[in-house]
């Protein structure tokens, strides 16, 4: 007889448990009155169950929380959740038979950044066409813009030289005879 794939919680998960060991339902109950004959009507839908193996009161083993497939035929440990759907990345395989369930769906779990190509997805020959398009591009949009006369006369700029070095002197002796008012002043 084999035994059932067997994984450890590392952190807490939602999963679809149809009952716990001890025989509690995991499912959500809705009641509703009927305006029209006063019976309530009672539905019982399944929901995901929490477990948190941080939380001793969820742990079925000291310190752990042990989940199961179940599977026809094989041998499930009594104290074991069982939960329908796929294990998570977060699941730590304790047989070989959860171990081959693990692996094949390593692709799946895959991080979808992670895995983006690092080029942009481009091979060398189109990163090369982009490169000489995008230069080509910038070659027309420059040939495009009028050019605009950026050089300053140099009359202008001894004026500005001779304004900005009185503004300095000015400065400079406005700060002296500031520091002189005022004793021990430090500028």
């Amino acid at each position: 007889m084999t035994t059932a794939p067997r994984w450890r919680l590392v952190n807490p998960h939602y999963l679809k448990v149809i009952e716990f060991p001890d025989g509690t339902k995991v499912e959500w109950e809705h009641k509703e009155t009927s305006r029209e004959n006063g019976r309530t009507l009672r539905k019982l839908y399944p929901v995901p169950a929490l477990l948190d193996p941080r939380d001793p009161s969820d742990c079925n083993y000291p310190g752990e929380l042990i989940v199961a497939h179940a599977v026809e035929g094989a041998r499930n440990e009594l104290k074991d959740i069982i939960f329908q759907g796929e294990p998570t990345p977060e699941m730590e395989p304790l047989n070989d038979e959860a171990e081959a369930i693990s692996k094949s769906l390593q692709t799946k779990w895959a991080h979808p950044i992670d895995t983006l190509p690092v080029n942009g997805g481009m091979n060398d020959a189109e990163r090369v066409f982009m490169q000489n398009m995008m230069t080509e591009f910038a070659k027309q949009i420059g040939t495009a813009l009028p050019q605009a006369n950026l050089a300053v006369p140099n009359a202008e700029v001894d004026q500005l030289k001779e304004r900005l070095a009185k503004l300095e002197a000015l400065l400079a002796a406005q700060a002296k005879s500031a520091s002189s008012e005022v004793p021990g002043r430090r500028v």
